[in-house]
């Protein structure tokens, strides 16, 4: 029988999630889950979780689970190990104090989900090059997290004591280790980080891009496929503070699910605004992104560019077949008739473009965990296109590189079996000394070449030019590292 105990209390803070977050690193290893753009019913709330008390990573061959510099548990199969470790509601949870109405994660586990977790449910062929080498998954257990309200711009904090040889693990002294976490929350903000890019290089060419979107639109004529997602990447050398990397993304382009997780050799600063999957007792959503259009200049042509998304019988079409998709994905986990597409074509702004989003909801049947239903789903739809088995091995014969964590998911699973997870878009990646940005668009039988090529420029353009600032740097001083962020 697995209990768990729950205290949640408000606490004062100085700081919003960014500068809470700044003052914390150095502390343990925390990760930052931020609704950098708030939006009604979908991002209300930013976590910050940590510091760590154990690992789960998936290598290419093993998903192991550490706790103090040592292997307690190894799985062959990373779906089963998240089963193991996330097995679901407990059987008894006690809260202390009352729980803010959608504060969903109060402790368990945050992470990332790499696209190439899909070798562990399709057979694809081994055609692109893996670079860099990361885990396929990378998760850490927390049992404290500190929750904002944007509406009510209040903070709160929750505890999580559970049975010793389960997670979230109990440890001696955990009390003292609380109020270390909420002293420095409140303390001095550190100096601010520096960073420096260099010039951003094309992985993959604009002739080779657009010669692979001639190559999907002949799949589509000859009926392999009805849509892909193409995608590219650039990158540039890096060096310095990949947080304060993420405070200048984060700015220039904020995203309802915005993210920021280090690790050994890593760090991620993500701006993402799609929903992958939400998980609220046995509810689900999804809400897939399909159809782009640039932002204009001016309210007058920033207005007809969206009318011009909205009428758009092609973006309409490209977003319809995700949403069969996703409608069909959470089918095998479904309760029978629960599928429902309750908004369909909405359209919302961010920095750079014009993006049209649907709804799609369901109820998980009471057999199936975070396993079954990640199983089912994996990889977001909206990332490979339809079919979904035959978009990706077409997807795999003309990207020359892996995607790793790019176009997987970013969240937490919560000890009471709630979850909430991002799609890895709009993200800079800091590993091996470089900075890494990839960007995509779906492709279908009417696509033209060039304006997919803008299409992609345009998702990335706020990324871009902060790189690009970056890199205009470069020739200053040098710059500050820190310990959890040295790359070299």
């Amino acid at each position: 029988m697995i209990e768990i105990e729950v205290t949640i209390r408000p606490v004062a803070l100085p700081d919003g999630p960014r500068g809470t977050m700044a003052r914390l690193r150095g502390e343990g290893r925390f990760a930052l889950l931020e609704s950098a753009l708030p939006m009604p019913r979908q991002a209300q709330w930013s976590y910050i979780a940590g510091p760590a008390l154990a690992t789960l990573y998936t290598d290419e061959t093993t998903t192991r689970l550490e706790r103090d510099g040592r292997e307690i548990a190894c799985w062959a199969d990373p779906f089963e190990a998240l089963a193991a470790v996330a097995a679901g509601e407990p059987d008894s949870v006690r809260f202390e104090g009352d729980c803010p109405d959608g504060m969903d994660f109060v402790g368990g586990w945050v992470g990332v989900l790499g696209y190439d977790l899909v070798r562990h449910v399709e057979r694809l062929p081994e055609q692109a090059l893996h670079d860099p080498i990361l885990p396929r998954q990378w998760w850490i257990a927390v049992d404290q997290v500190l929750g904002f309200h944007h509406p009510s711009d209040q903070w709160w904090e929750a505890t999580v004591r559970g049975p010793a040889e389960r997670w979230p693990w109990t440890r001696a002294r955990r009390a003292e280790a609380w109020a270390r976490t909420i002293e420095c929350a409140g303390g001095p903000l550190p100096e601010r980080g520096q960073w420096q890019a260099g010039s951003l290089s094309l992985r993959t060419s604009r002739a080779q891009f657009e010669r692979g979107v001639e190559t999907i639109r002949e799949a589509i004529t000859r009926g392999d496929v009805l849509q892909v997602n193409l995608t590219r990447r650039e990158e540039a050398a890096f060096e310095g503070d990949a947080w304060a990397l993420y405070e200048d993304l984060a700015s220039a382009h904020p995203a309802p699910f915005a993210a920021y997780l280090e690790g050994p050799g890593f760090a991620v600063a993500s701006c993402s605004p799609e929903r992958f999957l939400h998980r609220r007792g046995d509810r689900l959503e999804a809400r897939p992104i399909k159809g782009t259009a640039a932002r204009g200049i001016g309210e007058t042509e920033d207005a007809a560019r969206r009318q011009q998304l909205a009428a758009s019988v092609k973006d309409r079409a490209e977003n319809v077949m995700i949403v069969d998709l996703m409608r069909n994905d959470l089918g095998r986990v479904a309760a029978t008739g629960s599928v429902a597409v309750p908004e369909l074509f909405e359209l919302e702004p961010y920095a750079s473009v014009w993006q049209m989003v649907s709804t799609v909801r369901a109820r998980l049947r009471p057999d199936c965990g975070v396993a079954q239903l990640l199983r089912a789903c994996w990889p977001p739809g909206s990332m490979t296109g339809a079919p979904k088995v035959k978009a990706m091995e077409i997807i795999e014969g003309l990207e020359t590189l892996r995607r790793g964590w790019y176009a997987g998911s970013i969240g937490y699973l919560d000890c009471r079996g709630n979850m909430d997870l991002s799609v890895v878009i709009r993200t800079a990646i800091v590993a091996g000394g470089r900075v890494m940005v990839q960007l995509g668009a779906g492709i279908v039988s009417d696509s033209e070449p060039a304006a997919e090529w803008a299409e992609t420029v345009a998702k990335g353009l706020r990324i871009v030019e902060t790189l690009e600032r970056g890199s205009e740097a470069a020739g200053q001083s040098p710059h500050r590292r820190t310990a959890l962020c040295d790359f070299t």
